[in-house]
């Protein structure tokens, strides 16, 4: 017996072509297309966290890549919103990849090919464009007329991806020796084969969907003692303005929190912002709160 795949939407609504894939893995929530993750930045005030390294530098840790993590108030934000979906990706993969689903790995594996294709096209057009400059050279040569470099490219430079023998001035190209890593696997989960379905648990999301309808933009906070870093835009191009931490409409908060947030916050140049959801009671409805902490005379 087989599971689907769990996904969540807005009202369960269907699953567009222009809603970003949500991938959930071991309880974190991936975003892997490039297009997604700009996407989520340019219209959603979402920029994630890049958590992917490459294989040439596997601990690199000041450039990063995709796939952007979200966290989970973020990713159920974008569900609720209708902007995207959450699949778990281990089931769905284990449905796509199914020995009986013999048609869908056919169609995913021909994909490859044809991704494949089009990547060493491209790379042989290039490298016949930077080997052209080095062939004319040699004829020059042998026909006894000297030629200036041109373009910068001297004539000992060979085109990366072409092997050159001198004996008979055979070439070959390496370009077929190409392999191909996808950035996402989308094509092969198609999108009527995904069923919505609501998400196991809401984690509070109030206070970042407020803030974040209002035009800011949060990163996690944890370096300032926070749980959120509150931007006026894109991260890229502005410094924090807040230090924002969420609570329960009838949680406790320690003075001590408040004091100690207040001048950290402070001391960084941020204001301490506290917020939270006022729960809904006979014909008011439920509203959020915040309140900005500044300390004074530092």
């Amino acid at each position: 017996m087989t599971t689907e795949p769990m996904i969540s939407t807005s009202d369960h609504a269907e699953i567009g072509p222009n809603k970003v894939r949500i991938s959930k893995i071991a309880g974190r929530y991936l975003v892997f297309d490039p297009d997604a993750a700009s996407l989520l930045r340019r219209q959603e005030n979402t920029a994630g966290t890049l958590v992917g390294t490459t294989p040439q530098q596997p601990t690199q840790n000041l450039f990063l890549g995709l796939p952007v993590e979200l966290r989970p108030e973020e990713a159920y934000i974008l569900a609720r919103k209708g902007s995207a979906y959450i699949v778990d990706d281990v089931a769905a993969h284990g449905i796509a990849l199914n020995s009986a689903n013999k048609e869908a790995r056919a169609l995913y594996i021909d994909h490859l090919r044809q991704s494949k294709k089009t990547v060493q096209h491209a790379l042989a057009e290039h490298a016949a464009s930077r080997a052209a400059p080095t062939t004319a050279r040699q004829k020059q040569n042998k026909a006894g007329i000297s030629c200036p470099s041109t373009m910068g490219i001297d004539s000992h430079t060979v085109a990366s991806d072409i092997i050159t023998y001198p004996d008979d001035n055979h070439q070959v190209s390496t370009v077929g020796l190409l392999s191909l890593t996808p950035v996402s696997s989308i094509s092969l989960l198609p999108r009527n084969t995904l069923r919505p379905s609501d998400m196991e648990s809401e984690p509070a999301a109030s206070l970042c969907g407020f803030l974040q309808e209002r035009g800011y933009y949060m990163t996690p906070g944890l370096r300032f003692g926070a749980h959120h870093s509150v931007y006026p835009g894109d991260p890229l191009r502005f410094h924090a303005h807040f230090m924002a931490n969420e609570y329960e409409w009838d949680e406790h908060i320690a003075i001590l929190d408040i004091v100690g947030g207040g001048r950290l916050a402070t001391a960084v140049k941020k204001a301490f912002l506290l917020g939270g959801q006022e729960p809904a009671c006979d014909s008011r409805p439920s509203s959020i709160h915040t309140y900005s902490v500044e300390w004074a005379a530092m």
